[in-house]
């Protein structure tokens, strides 16, 4: 009778520390599962910030881009350049421009047949 009660105890024992070696082995797995997520979020954490900073960088600088549109000196500047506006009292020079087109030369008489002539004025177009 001794013998099943050492014989039972024994294996009461193994079952107990099996299930500690479950335990601790789940302990240790979740502690790195957990690690490897945190470094995971920090590198995404890191990222975004740096994607945040380089958003907020672009928008300053449109802001004071829109900023200088509604200045005086920039309608001034595109009033002149782009629409070619004068101020009261310029002295404004115009050079006059020959808006006619030069008559078109003919294309030289050539012995080549019509079609050889076609090929080559193709051929040059790619070049």
């Amino acid at each position: 009778m001794r013998q099943r009660k050492r014989g039972h105890t024994l294996n009461m024992q193994k079952v107990v520390m099996l299930i500690a070696c479950f335990v601790i082995g789940y302990l240790i797995w979740s502690t790195v599962s957990a690690l490897a997520y945190l470094a995971k979020a920090d590198r995404l954490t890191t990222s975004t910030f740096a994607e945040m900073q380089q958003v907020s960088a672009q928008t300053l600088e449109q802001q004071k881009a829109m900023e200088y549109h509604v200045t005086p000196a920039y309608i001034e500047k595109a009033a002149r350049e782009d629409m070619l506006m004068s101020k009261r009292n310029d002295t404004v020079i115009l050079f006059p421009v020959d808006r006619t087109a030069p008559e078109p030369v003919p294309p030289a008489q050539t012995l080549l047949p019509r079609v050889l002539n076609q090929l080559i004025t193709w051929v040059k177009g790619w070049f």
